[in-house]
């Protein structure tokens, strides 16, 4: 029968002690790349994997981490899952990523069934509401749950939402617009509140009409729905904010088979920056989330809380900017 092959196989095979091989596979403790890499060739090559399961039975945890978000699809929400898993996995943790679908139910079903495997931590993306999760430690990531302001033991890194808002008005006022509307979805979050909130304050500055369109939700179809309507109704146009990138297409689409030109008739801008931004042809304006940085803070205040390095609640909100391009020339 073929011997059974386990870590003290492969620190005889590696050159290693079996304390050497533990720590590589679990990351923690002293050991040098070069030793590293031995270790991992030496596993690579016995087709060896080390039992998790059983691992996470004696120690009450596994090292997988739950990433909550609302919609895959969602081309923002997406690079922000890709840039979470590759630094989790550098960090030797596997995740499982639970799409909601923006189903409250289903959120708590997935929260049920990653609880059941032992994980050793959940990253809500845009997160609908605060969990208290004693057992397991949690970070909320790109929105804030709604119920933070009253119930805020928790830790929440974002976007600096509102200046965005400020930057994409700003623009498209520097450019000479003067009937300034934005679009926004109906789910109305913390993020598209701040958005309009930034909005607000730059029409004001400069003694602007505020005007707001509501779609019915993040989609193409409900933007493009909603600017045709605004403007089969007469309203003036000039310029719009949205709130999303999927929106600015939605909208794109809507004002060209009405005829209207963007940028020659009305410029707007978009928001999060995702690749739909610069594939979209025109080229969409549209506010920069600092994706990467959002993705290295959340792991990096994850492990630190997990460790018990961190225990207290905090918020932490990251800069961002505005990429320029075709829609606002």
């Amino acid at each position: 029968m073929k011997d059974k092959i386990n870590m003290k196989t492969i620190a005889g095979r590696a050159g290693v002690s079996v304390a050497t091989v533990s720590r590589v596979i679990n990351q923690n403790g002293r050991f040098s790349a070069e030793t590293e890499a031995r270790v991992r060739h030496v596993m690579e090559e016995m087709n060896y994997h080390p039992n998790t399961i059983a691992k996470s039975l004696r120690e009450q945890h596994s090292r997988i981490i739950g990433v909550i978000v609302p919609d895959i699809t969602n081309a923002h929400f997406a690079g922000l899952v890709l840039e979470i898993e590759k630094i989790l996995f550098e960090h030797a943790y596997s995740t499982v990523i639970c799409n909601t679908n923006e189903s409250d139910a289903l959120e708590k079903k997935h929260i049920d069934a990653l609880l059941s495997q032992r994980v050793s931590g959940i990253i809500f993306i845009s997160g609908k509401r605060h969990y208290s999760l004693h057992d397991v430690t949690v970070v909320y990531v790109d929105r804030r749950p709604d119920n933070y302001d009253t119930d805020s033991d928790c830790v929440v890194v974002e976007s600096d939402n509102e200046s965005g808002g400020y930057l994409a008005a700003e623009c498209l006022i520097r450019k000479g617009c003067k009937d300034i509307t934005m679009l926004y979805a109906r789910t109305m979050d913390h993020n598209q509140k701040m958005r309009l909130t930034g909005y607000q304050k730059a029409l004001a500055a400069h003694d602007l009409a505020v005007r707001a369109l509501e779609a019915d939700s993040v989609s193409v179809e409900a933007a493009a729905a909603k600017i045709k309507a605004y403007s089969r109704a007469g309203n003036r146009l000039d310029g719009l904010v949205c709130t999303t990138d999927l929106l600015a297409i939605g909208a794109m689409i809507g004002l060209r088979e009405l005829g209207i030109g963007v940028p020659e008739d009305v410029k707007i801008t978009g928001y999060d920056d995702s690749a739909l931004a610069t594939l979209y042809h025109p080229t969409i304006t549209s506010v920069h989330q600092p994706v990467r940085d959002m993705a290295r803070k959340t792991v990096s205040l994850l492990l630190d809380h997990m460790d018990g390095r961190q225990k207290e609640s905090a918020r932490y909100v990251l800069p961002v900017y505005l990429a320029e391009r075709e829609t606002t020339t």
